[in-house]
């Protein structure tokens, strides 16, 4: 038996994924050419559910929105890790989101146009800087 019989629940949710990969960029704007992720768009998408802005139900629009901004987080995380950020080995993955989310709501407006990935990084190297 293939992992996707094991956990249908992980199928959906891989497929829900390609989705949002393939159109979340798209969603809402006039072209679809890539831009960053800016620190705006990163916060709404943890606070409001605005990264799936095309899913109808608000429970599940606020769910892959959430999920896709921590996926994002732990991303820019992983490539980042070691070089701009220190983890302690307590670390864990599901503590890295709540201090990104800290920081972001206490980044001033101005900056709220930066690309996320560098936020990102600002506030783990705040939180647990390299020695």
């Amino acid at each position: 038996m293939k992992w996707h019989g094991k956990y249908p629940r992980l199928r959906g949710l891989l497929m829900a994924l390609t989705l949002v990969t393939a159109t979340s960029q798209v969603v809402g704007q006039e072209s679809d050419r890539y831009h960053p992720l800016t620190a705006k768009d990163l916060y709404e998408g943890i606070m409001n559910g605005s990264l799936a802005s095309w899913v109808e139900d608000p429970a599940d629009r606020t769910m892959l929105s959430t999920l896709m901004a921590t996926s994002y987080i732990l991303g820019v995380a992983d490539s980042s890790r070691g070089k701009q950020w220190c983890p302690v080995q307590e670390t864990s993955a599901q503590t890295l989101a709540g201090p990104v989310l800290d920081y972001l709501a206490d980044l001033p407006e101005p900056r709220y146009s930066e690309d996320a990935a560098a936020i990102v990084v600002e506030a783990l190297a705040k939180v647990q800087p390299c020695p």
